[in-house]
């Protein structure tokens, strides 16, 4: 009976210990980064035809590759997470610039097509009415696309900078 009774706590104590190895087995800290791993950014191209080229360890990366080393180190994957999220962000302000820019061309040319002058019996008399219309709609539609589209650059611009310093934390640990 009274092997029962100490067994039971043997048996509970040597168990978490092992799962209390097995987690920290898990846990191992990765291997030091090497020094040639810095991320280095290559522009090449003329004019409107520029374009990036990546290197680590002055091996030729894809821009993918690229992502994957920012998103995989902690400290740098927060920047790249803000800089991905300013991106789709700036391009939803985009597509919504461009349909608030569309919607006021529609609006403006709806309201001119029938400008002008027409005849018209008043009172009796005839006589030239000038019509006149309501562009509250246009000019309301025409600040909404303003607005969106100075978001979206702001926000291409704040993408831009957390891209930017998401690589700068990534490279800085080599330093």
């Amino acid at each position: 009976m009274n092997h029962r009774i100490l067994t039971t706590p043997l048996v509970f104590t040597l168990s978490a210990v092992l799962f209390s190895c097995a987690l920290h087995a898990q846990n191992m800290p990765p291997p030091h980064p090497q020094p040639d791993s810095v991320i280095r950014i290559i522009p090449t191209g003329e004019g409107r035809d520029t374009y990036n080229l990546y290197t680590i360890g002055g091996r030729l990366v894809t821009a993918g590759e690229v992502k994957e080393k920012l998103a995989g180190y902690p400290p740098s994957a927060g920047e790249y997470s803000i800089a991905r999220h300013n991106l789709t962000a700036a391009r939803i302000t985009l597509a919504g610039t461009i349909l608030a820019s569309t919607g006021a061309v529609f609006a403006f040319a709806d309201n001119v097509k029938d400008a002008g002058a027409k005849s018209a019996i008043v009172n009796g008399q005839a006589t030239i009415i000038y019509q006149h219309h309501n562009l509250a709609g246009a000019y309301i539609l025409t600040g909404v696309a303003v607005g969106l589209l100075t978001t979206s650059i702001i926000t291409f611009v704040t993408a831009s900078h957390h891209s930017r310093q998401a690589l700068r934390v990534y490279n800085h640990r080599f330093e």
